[in-house]
């Protein structure tokens, strides 16, 4: 009877160390004793429709969603990432328009820092404001004419004499002020 018994055992193992999964959906265990398999991937770790072995079975359905090609628009919150296997062809999505001039002096986008002043009369490149620079640019941007420009101008050149040693700092210019 002992010997019955180990012929059935080595026929069982033999059998079981050489088959696979006829489909899909079943796999066989295979007997720790005459494994031949090996790894250590698990259903997560192989992509959704592919089968793979490891050190305890052989046709295992892989579970990793495939989530392909992803595509990223920057927005004003944190975006999930689609979790499982992505296809490499994915981006985030650039703008042409994230340019240091168009970005106020000392704020920085995504890694874009501005150079924009707040007032006309402040040039690009510059930390400083000019009366004259600020009235050419009122006169040709808005309605106010030359009078009101001058008063606008004026007013500016005040604001900036009282507070820019207390509170405006170089905030004010070294921009195109508004262009």
């Amino acid at each position: 009877m002992k010997s019955v018994s180990l012929i059935f055992l080595i026929t069982i193992c033999i059998f079981a160390c050489s088959a696979f999964a006829n489909d899909q959906t079943t796999f066989m265990v295979v007997p720790v004793a005459c494994n031949k398999t090996q790894g250590d991937a698990v259903a997560g770790d192989v992509l959704q429709g592919k089968t793979f072995s490891n050190k305890y079975a052989v046709g295992i359905l892989g579970a990793m969603p495939n989530a392909g090609k992803q595509i990223v628009t920057p927005t004003t919150s944190n975006q999930t990432i689609a979790r499982g296997y992505h296809d490499g062809s994915g981006m985030v999505v650039g703008d042409g328009d994230l340019k240091n001039l168009y970005i106020l002096k000392n704020i920085d986008i995504y890694g874009v820092k501005g150079s924009l002043g707040v007032f006309w009369g402040c040039r690009l490149g510059t930390d400083s404001w000019n009366s004259t620079a600020c009235g050419i640019d009122c006169i040709q941007f808005s309605a106010l004419g030359a009078v009101g420009c001058t008063n606008f101008c004026n007013g500016i050149s005040n604001l900036i004499n009282v507070y820019l040693p207390y509170n405006l700092g170089d905030f004010v210019c070294g921009g195109n002020g508004g262009l």
